[in-house]
């Protein structure tokens, strides 16, 4: 003999089960779908709130260089020296080969800035050369060195001149890092790149960050 009470629960457990079972399947297909959209490589440290370029007084070749000058456009700008031996020319090939894809692609293109931490021996002439080796667009800046210190402290630029005897006084390096500066035509920092660089990832970024 059943129990007509005792069937109806069994079926509201039939009926329940399978409505859970359902909602699972649902549900970790919805996850699968959402876990298989795969975000842009992320490798900048956006500037929430872009932060305004100090003013400075610098040197592009025999023309003076200021904060104006990076108004208008988008600036990756790098600090380095060229007699580096290692730092400096792997970022420079990396931001040749930067600027050439963006270019092939119709991207809108940043003013490439390389700024000088050894004054001293880069003089404008100097990095100017050095720079146009690499892209003739690119922008090579000397200047005083209270200049020159002024700004990579106000952007937080690490850097130091490693100890040398009087008989290499002038064959000495610089320790510093690779990080790249992004500003926008307003003249304000919005991202960094920190390395170890991957260029692909920085072009995603900066695509993404010009379209904003």
């Amino acid at each position: 003999m059943t129990c007509p009470i005792s069937n109806k629960r069994f079926l509201a457990f039939i009926i329940f089960a399978v409505l859970a079972v359902g909602l699972g399947i649902g549900f970790n297909l919805w996850h699968s779908a959402k876990i298989r959209i795969v975000p842009p490589p992320v490798t900048a440290t956006n500037i929430e709130q872009p932060q305004l370029i100090p003013e400075f007084h610098l040197v592009n070749g025999h023309k003076p260089f200021t904060h104006s000058n990076l108004k208008g456009h988008f600036s990756l700008l790098f600090f380095g020296f060229t007699h580096c031996q290692s730092i400096c020319p792997l970022t420079m090939t990396l931001l040749t080969q930067l600027y050439k894809e963006l270019k092939a692609e119709k991207i809108r293109l940043p003013q490439v800035i390389f700024i000088t931490l050894d004054p001293r021996r880069d003089t404008p002439k100097v990095v100017d050369t050095y720079v146009k080796a690499f892209n003739p667009h690119f922008i090579g800046v000397s200047g005083p060195s209270a200049g020159i210190q002024l700004l990579s402290k106000q952007m937080g630029v690490v850097y130091i001149q490693a100890q040398q005897s009087k008989a290499s006084e002038d064959n000495y390096q610089i320790d510093h890092s690779g990080t790249l500066y992004l500003i926008n035509p307003e003249g304000k920092l919005i991202a960094i790149f920190s390395p170890p660089h991957d260029e692909a990832s920085i072009k995603q970024d900066y695509k993404n960050l010009v379209s904003q």
